[in-house]
């Protein structure tokens, strides 16, 4: 697929983006609509989930954070992740555990539904393998549900499936990408 038209959306360091507090809420958004999870037992559980999957890279990691801007200055989309210094994502699962020295960054990109399928995610994957293999990272990972749509849009994107376990009834993928050039899906 071909990179993003640059008029549309600018591909941005959330940490060079100035007034982030107001963006916060564009990004739950796009975040809790993109989620496979869509009901929590309560308020409690939701903010749980936030916080696993989108909060604390905002907070915690915010050097591995990167925004897709529209014109009119909008979230179009987002990318949080870890180059795996601070701990692989896949390591909690152990039939994962091994593959994580060959790809220890790791990621979560969304889009909001009008601005898929025109490159947005794969230019913020391509922003955050730049850096991460800068930082030192051999590969960047991804961990999905076997059926999850997503499978598709991260192989051409140039991941794999490296390994497949089953955890709360469902079968996860580990889909890896050394980086560098992409790997061959």
């Amino acid at each position: 697929m071909a990179a993003a038209d640059p008029r549309l959306v600018a591909i941005r360091r959330w940490a060079d983006v100035a007034d982030t507090p107001h963006l916060v809420a564009e990004i739950d958004a796009i975040f809790f609509e993109s989620s496979g999870t869509k009901s929590f037992a309560d308020e409690a559980e939701r903010t749980a989930f936030r916080e696993r999957w989108l909060g604390r890279y905002l907070a915690r990691e915010p050097q591995w954070a990167y925004l897709a801007l529209a014109r009119d200055g909008a979230v179009a989309g987002y990318l949080v992740g870890s180059d795996g210094e601070s701990g692989a994502d896949g390591a909690q699962f152990h039939d994962f555990a091994p593959f994580m020295a060959d790809y220890p960054a790791h990621l979560h990109v969304n889009l909001a539904a009008n601005f898929r399928n025109r490159g947005i995610g794969r230019d913020l994957i391509e922003a955050f393998a730049a850096d991460a293999a800068r930082a030192g990272a051999r590969g960047m990972h991804v961990i999905t549900g076997a059926d999850a749509r997503n499978v598709g849009f991260y192989e051409r994107a140039g991941f794999r499936i490296v390994a497949r376990t089953a955890a709360g009834g469902r079968e996860l993928v580990l889909l890896g990408r050394a980086l560098g050039a992409p790997e061959a899906s």
